[in-house]
């Protein structure tokens, strides 16, 4: 993962400076940077909802790469298989990582298998590991307008000590709206389930807008509900939270 994401970097660094025009150095580069301008390479727009990724059936296209401040890192290996993984978790002692694979794909609906997969070394009882394996599906209605249906076999371990699985069921419902093609409006609810009864629902609604500056970034803000995805911080107790956040694709 690291290795392909490394050399999406240097692609992202050559198209930056084929976009700049002369081959001027690196200053240039960076003085690009520094005053905010975007470049041509980033992704501009959504053109229609079927472009839409997070949290959808879709994939992104092969080549393609998303990353952010907060936002994981996620790359198209091929036009149906794009992987991902969050940094943040990373550094807090967490791998994870997670595929999506695109099994059938039309103008109006897309299905997708996805295993997701993430495991605490720090304080497991905290914050256990787990394991999702499931179908995702989204439908179309317009190309501004999509709903996402998705049921999940999930796994929790290393809980207590004794390293015994949590088995329950995690389905999640999403709808997406572009009201223009640089504007995504995004609601997402995710319950689950296990022996234990029904948990406390995670809803996020989320506006994205994408700037012209910043090579073209997307700004993400939105408030959440549910329970904190970092069980080991101090607002873990939190039972709603703003988020903010920026994040690029290429």
């Amino acid at each position: 993962m690291i290795i392909v994401c490394i050399k999406s970097l240097r692609q992202i660094i050559r198209r930056i400076w084929r976009a700049n025009g002369s081959p001027v150095g690196l200053g240039s580069v960076v003085l690009l940077m520094t005053m905010g301008l975007g470049v041509s390479s980033a992704q501009a727009e959504w053109r229609r909802i079927q472009d839409v990724t997070r949290g959808t059936a879709q994939v992104l296209e092969k080549g393609e790469i998303t990353f952010g401040v907060f936002a994981p890192i996620a790359y198209g290996i091929s036009d149906k298989l794009m992987v991902q993984s969050s940094p943040i978790f990373d550094l807090l002692l967490i791998p994870n990582v997670a595929g999506r694979y695109l099994v059938f794909d039309s103008q109006r609906g897309a299905v997708s298998l996805a295993l997701n997969y993430k495991q605490g070394f720090f304080r497991q009882q905290s914050q256990p590991g787990e394991i999702q394996v499931g179908v995702t599906s989204t439908f179309a209605f317009t190309d501004r307008f999509s709903l996402t249906g998705g049921g999940y076999f999930a796994d929790r371990f290393g809980q207590g000590g004794g390293g015994k699985f949590s088995a329950g069921a995690l389905l999640h419902l999403g709808l997406h709206w572009l009201p223009t093609p640089q504007d995504l409006v995004a609601l997402s609810v995710r319950e689950r389930w296990s022996k234990l009864g029904l948990e406390r629902p995670d809803v996020a609604l989320s506006w994205v807008t994408q700037l012209k500056f910043l090579f073209r970034a997307h700004l993400v803000l939105g408030v959440n509900y549910g329970t904190f995805p970092l069980r080991t911080t101090p607002v873990s107790t939190w039972s709603v939270w703003p988020t903010i956040d920026i994040w690029w694709r290429y």
